[in-house]
């Protein structure tokens, strides 16, 4: 692996007009000459290679919109009523704003590091075997806890469509069970065609759910009829970080980037995506959030969503919305075993392989890893501020933190990128004060944000609101 602070010079660009710009590049380390070629290009004249760099732009635009949205929008009313409308609109334009912007950090390092192909890759770019360990693992819990999250979300869903006729601990199995299919296929252009479904699943429940709450708006107001709302409100410094970094991870879907650009025909068009999931998302975030909220007020908004207007509307909603709950959390995942694939079996027929024992050994590993996130989900009781911690620790800088760390290490002084350094004209000083200010921001979200969730672990045994582990729920 090339280290970016040894290249000084690039001298030549292999592209192919149907793959895109990301086959080989020549650059030179030490004055001798190094070829960059990603780990499929390696594979091409194997006998049971699969082309897996088969994404166009409108499909990657579903993936990243299914893992966006799913029921994280759901949210955003609870959020507004918290901290109000005001500091909602604020914080969710502008992470909308930061998360463009590092993902076309993560798109120009790609195409400029064909080699690239994880996270784990880009960490040995800029720091070494060490640095690339930091991120696999990081990637790959981050992947667990977000499949825990996902059968904890799907079995809440299915209890609340049943009125919790069914022991929850079974629906959760069931729910990793399903999302456990979904992952079979290691191709993301299989789980592209689902998540086509997954957008309008969770665009239709949000409908439903908007409509509802309109149509009943004279029922959410007080004694006389007033539905009140706040334009800002202070919940202190834990409800505040609590409140934030949920917006944060929000717009978690960075941390699959290179895993898409990937397998991508043309990587450059990964930017398209982008903007179309970041205006898209935002908007999707701020009628949802703010629309809701004003309609029912402080007195009636929950969370999710989907739990405000009356049961049966409920129970719709959440069967619409069941698709998006399902492929929001099988994407995830796919990212997380496709990146410990690439570091099993770099360099080997067993990474393109369509071959059975390659099959064989994809779909045991997807078992296990949804088998562990259902144990993880039903074993800790206070699993929701866990959740917060993990957050806190790996979303805020896979989303943020590492493309500023990442911008700064590739264009710093005497690198091919930018010979003159940071500094060396506007553009570059702006890109160095944005990337510094992001990697700044990260590190202060991540001590506060596991501070918040500590406390909040600490007020949920306080007031003995934890069930047991696998406790079974039902009426």
């Amino acid at each position: 692996m090339v280290n970016t602070c040894d290249i000084l010079e690039k001298t030549s660009f292999e592209a192919d007009p149907e793959r895109g710009d990301v086959d080989k590049t020549s650059a030179y380390v030490d004055h001798k000459p190094v070829l960059e070629i990603d780990a499929f290009e390696q594979n091409r004249n194997n006998s049971d290679y699969q082309e897996f760099r088969t994404l166009g732009w409108r499909q990657v635009s579903a993936l990243l919109l299914a893992e966006t949205l799913a029921l994280g929008v759901l949210s955003f009313p609870k959020l507004a009523s918290e901290i109000g409308i005001g500091p909602t609109l604020i914080a969710t334009i502008g992470l909308a704003f930061l998360a463009w912007v590092t993902g076309y950090i993560l798109v120009d390092f790609k195409v400029n590091h064909p080699s690239v192909m994880s996270f784990a890759d880009a960490g040995q770019v800029i720091g070494g075997p060490i640095f690339k360990w930091v991120l696999l693992v990081g990637i790959l819990v981050n992947s667990v806890f977000i499949a825990a999250s996902h059968v904890n979300s799907g079995g809440t869903a299915l209890s609340e469509m049943s009125s919790n006729a069914r022991c929850s601990v079974l629906l959760g199995l069931c729910m990793a069970l399903l999302c456990f299919i979904f992952t079979i296929p290691r191709k993301y252009e299989h789980t592209a065609y689902a998540s086509f479904a997954s957008c309008v699943s969770i665009f239709a429940a949000c409908l439903i759910t908007i409509i509802a709450c309109g149509i009943n708006r004279d029922s959410w107001g007080d004694s006389n009829g007033e539905v009140k709302w706040k334009a800002f409100n202070n919940t202190g410094i834990v409800g505040v970080i609590n409140s934030f970094t949920q917006i944060v991870f929000a717009y978690s879907g960075h941390a699959f980037v290179f895993s898409a650009i990937s397998e991508m025909k043309n990587p450059n068009d990964f930017k398209k995506s982008l903007a179309v999931v970041q205006v898209v998302s935002t908007s999707f975030y701020i009628i949802i959030g703010v629309g809701v909220y004003v309609l029912v007020g402080d007195a009636n908004v929950v969370s999710p969503a989907l739990s405000i207007p009356s049961h049966k509307v409920e129970t719709i909603a959440y069967a619409i919305a069941m698709i998006s709950i399902i492929v929001s959390g099988v994407i995830p995942v796919l990212n997380g075993l496709k990146q410990l694939w690439l570091e099993l079996f770099r360099g080997k027929p067993m990474l393109t392989s369509n071959g059975w024992k390659a099959n064989a050994l994809w779909i045991f590993m997807a078992f296990v890893t949804w088998m562990f996130g259902f144990v993880l989900s039903q074993l800790i009781p206070f699993f929701s501020s866990l959740l917060s911690i993990i957050a806190s620790v790996t979303v805020v800088w896979f989303t943020f933190g590492l493309s500023g760390v990442i911008w700064l290490a590739d264009n710093k002084k005497y690198s091919h990128r930018s010979p003159s350094g940071w500094f060396g004209n506007t553009g570059k000083m702006c890109m160095t004060l944005l990337s510094a200010f992001i990697v700044l921001m990260a590190v202060v979200i991540t001590p506060l944000g596991i501070y918040s969730a500590a406390e909040s672990i600490k007020e949920g045994y306080r007031e003995g609101s934890y069930s047991h582990p696998f406790a079974c729920r039902v009426t």
